[in-house]
Parts: structure tokens; sequence; C-alpha cells
């Protein structure tokens, strides 16, 4: 997470918390929309790197590299690729604090944030969006936040359909 946030003062926050990752591919919806209502308390653009793999899922992979960097490498990537990071301090307070970060994989190299510091968001309301092609996103939740994720009875992985905007993967305990 040290990675994920670069260094971040309040990556410490989320220490012990709940991370969530999804995956988009080249033709999934490419804005960003608010998990939650709430205000805008910090926004920034991270540089990074594109077309990145990680060593392991590369050539160096006993299987062979992997054909698309990004399906292998998504660990990899969210700390080392293009991405903007965004918290929100949510109008619930029983989820306070939480983190959205969108990261720019394979050709990505422009994540664009929408939104300025100091402004009330509603759940659903464009954060912001990538440019060009496929990307993962990151959802970022303190530890004293319970969750129950619904996962529209799919099992992670390459075979799975999108959600779809604005509809509900997880509801606070």
């Amino acid at each position: 997470m040290i990675d994920l946030l670069h260094n971040d003062p309040w990556t410490s926050k989320f220490e012990g918390g709940t991370l969530y990752q999804a995956f988009l591919s080249a033709l999934s919806y490419h804005r960003w929309n608010s998990p939650v209502s709430g205000k805008i308390v910090k926004a920034y653009n991270l540089d990074g790197t594109y077309y990145g793999e990680a060593l392991a899922q590369g050539f160096e992979n006993p299987n062979g590299p992997d054909k698309v960097a990004a399906n292998n490498s998504q660990a990899f990537l969210t700390s080392t690729a293009t991405r903007a990071v965004i918290f929100i301090q949510a109008d619930n307070p029983k989820i306070g604090l939480m983190c959205f970060v969108a990261v720019g994989m394979g050709d990505i190299s422009n994540n664009e944030i929408t939104v300025r510091i100091g402004q009330h968001v509603n759940k659903g309301d464009q954060l912001g969006m990538f440019h060009f092609c496929g990307s993962t996103h990151v959802l970022l939740f303190r530890p004293e936040v319970k969750l129950d994720f619904d996962m529209h009875g799919q099992t992670p992985g390459l075979d799975t359909t999108n959600i779809k905007v604005r509809e509900a993967i997880a509801h606070v305990e």
C-alpha cells in the first residue's frame, strides 16, 4: 500500500483495512464514478510507467510470458503505473475516510481528475476518467469499516463480466 499511494502520509490510516481491486478491459466504461457521497479532501496524479510487467510474469515466468501483461501483473502495476489518487471523506460516518485509486495500465498515460479538493460529490458522480485503453481501479477502506461485498455470483478471474455502472458492489455493515 505504501507503493500504491507513493508514501502518502495517510497510507497508515488504511493499514489492515480492505482493498478492493477490479479490472477494466479496453472496451469497458472508462470514467470513474464516486463510490460514496462525501467531500473530496485530497486528489493528485502520480506519474508512472506504462507497458510495465512484473519480472516474474514476463520472460522469467516458467509458463512463458503473460501475453497481456496487465492480466497477471496487476499487483505490480498498481504500484508502478500512472495513478490518480482521490481521498473522500464519506458522509456516512461508518465509512469515514476512504480512497479511490485509478491505475492506468498498458498504454494509458493519462488519468484525468475532474473533481477538486473541497467539492462535495454524490455517490455515482463523476470523479474523472482514463484516456486510452484498459485499466484497473482500487478502493481502500480503513480497518474499522466493515463491508459485505456482492460479487454478483461471479468468482474473480478473467472470464467474468463487468458489473454495471452504479450497481452496488458492497454494503456497509
